[in-house]
């Protein structure tokens, strides 16, 4: 294996990551998930007509409340935090179209739950738990290399893309839990974090570049998710017998940005070590953005390794938060709180199929993370329970 292929896998790989997730930054503020192929394979492939399978695992649990970018410690001390776990798995399927050109479908299928004491003065024995599961938001993408690999002696490329995000999760997902008093217990809608789906139709637009520098490989990526659509469905705890809810969900924009290095270790080990910023703005691209949400972002230390072996590719990544903000309320500019997974866990499987052999020395490159469409960042507002 020809170290600067080698190179050019390995930088692809970790170009831009779930969600991508579904944001990859999950619990109370959540970057969906479902979102834009984050990190799904790249489009540096000259061995056109190749297909790539790559299945993309994302786990966080979420329990470290903070109003702006100010821990808030009382919640611990208090037993009031709100505990949200996220799990997903992605289904990616990518084809090489041409030297330039490679097109991808993401299919996501979401676990989540989000839980506080219900009355607070419980303590943790008195969480109710949220939960849902299904279908996520169906994801796809094109994406273009500025110069083709295969001809090209430049140690450096830029690839942009684009695709459309299908409203196919559920954004009206619902549990039988009590109120904030722990009565009532009867069917409501969950928090918008537990949703599969957000409820829109979504544009995606996407970018990677790298650089090499020897044996390094320097490279940078994003990817912005444009949702059009203003509300969706009733916020959470809202009867699902009540006609006129109090407050709606927001269909909010999500984006992911990537920064970093990756170095060859042997022939088949790759090490990598990248910047990771994942958020929700407070204000969307296009369109309004009344409802509810909670705008907000999640810096990570993102350390990786894959391992290639013939047509196989796996890679693990555990990006670790260093920095959390979550950003006033759009609309009223009141300062709200959430909570933030202090890292999450990533585990990325690929196979490489037909092309001009069925035997790859350098398969196509794994997902460092799925998110592909990001999940959204969100805010608890008074009365909301977080």
């Amino acid at each position: 294996m020809h170290v600067k292929s080698f190179l050019v896998g390995g930088c692809a790989a970790m170009l831009v990551a779930a969600s991508a997730s579904d944001a990859l930054a999950q619990g109370c503020i959540l970057l969906r998930q479902t979102a834009p192929i984050f990190g799904t394979t790249g489009s540096l492939d000259s061995d056109v007509g190749s297909w790539t399978i790559t299945f993309n695992g994302r786990s966080s649990i979420a329990d470290q409340h903070y109003r702006g970018s100010v821990y808030q410690a009382e919640r611990e001390h208090e037993q009031t935090y709100v505990v949200n776990r996220q799990n997903s798995v992605t289904a990616t399927v990518g084809y090489q179209l041409s030297p330039r050109v490679s097109l991808m479908a993401g299919i996501p299928f979401i676990e989540s739950s989000w839980g506080i004491p219900s009355p607070r003065t419980g303590g943790p024995g008195a969480r109710a738990n949220e939960n849902a599961r299904g279908l996520g938001d169906v994801t796809t993408l094109a994406r273009f290399a500025l110069f083709n690999p295969s001809t090209s002696a430049r140690s450096w490329n830029i690839i942009v893309g684009g695709g459309v995000k299908f409203p196919t999760g559920n954004n009206e997902a619902t549990d039988i839990f009590p109120d904030g008093n722990g009565n009532n217990n009867v069917e409501r809608y969950v928090d918008i974090s537990v949703h599969p789906g957000d409820g829109g139709w979504g544009a995606i637009m996407d970018f990677q570049a790298y650089k090499q520098f020897g044996r390094i490989t320097t490279f940078g990526g994003g990817t912005w998710l444009a949702n059009p659509r203003d509300t969706g469905t009733a916020s959470r705890g809202n009867m699902v017998s009540n006609a006129t809810p109090s407050n709606i969900n927001t269909v909010s924009d999500q984006f992911v940005f990537r920064a970093g290095g990756s170095v060859p270790i042997t022939n088949t080990i790759t090490a990598t070590l990248a910047w990771r910023v994942e958020g929700v703005p407070r204000y969307d691209l296009f369109g309004h953005s009344n409802g509810f949400r909670r705008p907000g972002v999640t810096m990570y230390w993102e350390p990786g390794v894959t391992v290639m072996q013939g047509r196989h590719a796996v890679s693990f990544n555990l990006p670790v938060g260093y920095y959390f903000n979550r950003w006033s309320n759009p609309n009223s500019g009141n300062a709200g709180d959430s909570t933030f997974p202090e890292y999450v866990s990533i585990v990325t499987y690929s196979v490489r199929l037909g092309g001009k052999s069925s035997a790859h020395t350098v398969p196509a490159r794994p997902a460092s993370d799925q998110p592909a469409t990001p999940r959204t960042p969100e805010v608890i507002r008074p009365g909301e329970g977080a």
